[in-house]
């Protein structure tokens, strides 16, 4: 499993579109969090919402590759990248909420404010995932660790990957080139050992 997390872009459809493009199309996420609720995302719904059915639209793509003219078929391609963009988004729910994730033994928090995390979130996650910070962060504390993607008009999103080559899980940051700008080993829920004394 792939998850890509994508920080708020207030009014910045166009920083939103590119973001999810890049997770979408080129990083190849399974899911696209989105770690706000605004009008950047309103907008980018809107604008890639169709009425038309699945089925309708696959008709539509085999008449347009047979005789559509370019406009035709830059329509259609839109519409079909606009479907798949909406069919993998997530939005990160609303304070006080918060999402859990499992990738492999790893438990996932979401959440959109980093106010909203409490003890127990920190206790029970080795990755807290939050929305509001001004700029990419990765902090590691022990086992546990906090990151923020930032605010999608800086251009940089997240990718936490259970598939990875080097095994387990891998959170990476990513430019909007496409650019790996780090990637950190998320550490297992390994067993835990007591000795008396």
């Amino acid at each position: 499993m792939r998850l890509g997390f994508i920080g708020p872009a207030n009014s910045d459809s166009v920083a939103l579109e590119r973001a999810a493009k890049l997770l979408v199309c080129e990083l190849e996420v399974d899911e696209v969090i989105y770690l706000a609720e605004d009008d950047a995302l309103r907008d980018f719904v809107a604008a890639h919402k169709t009425e038309e059915e699945d089925e309708a639209l696959e008709q539509r793509v085999a008449g347009v590759a047979a005789t559509g003219s370019p406009t035709d078929i830059e329509d259609v391609v839109r519409r079909l990248r606009g479907a798949r963009y909406l069919e993998k988004l997530r939005i990160a729910p609303p304070p006080p909420a918060r999402a859990m994730e499992m990738l492999d033994d790893r438990i996932l928090t979401i959440v959109r404010t980093k106010s909203t995390i409490g003890e127990e979130d920190v206790i029970n996650s080795n990755v807290v995932v939050y929305g509001d910070g001004k700029e990419l962060m990765f902090k590691r504390f022990g086992p546990r660790c906090f990151f923020c993607p930032g605010p999608a008009e800086i251009g940089t999103v997240g990718v936490l990957d259970d598939t990875a080559e080097t095994g387990g899980v891998v959170l990476t940051a990513v430019d909007k080139d496409g650019q790996v700008l780090w990637s950190e080993p998320i550490q297992g829920r390994g067993a835990k050992v007591m000795v008396a004394q």
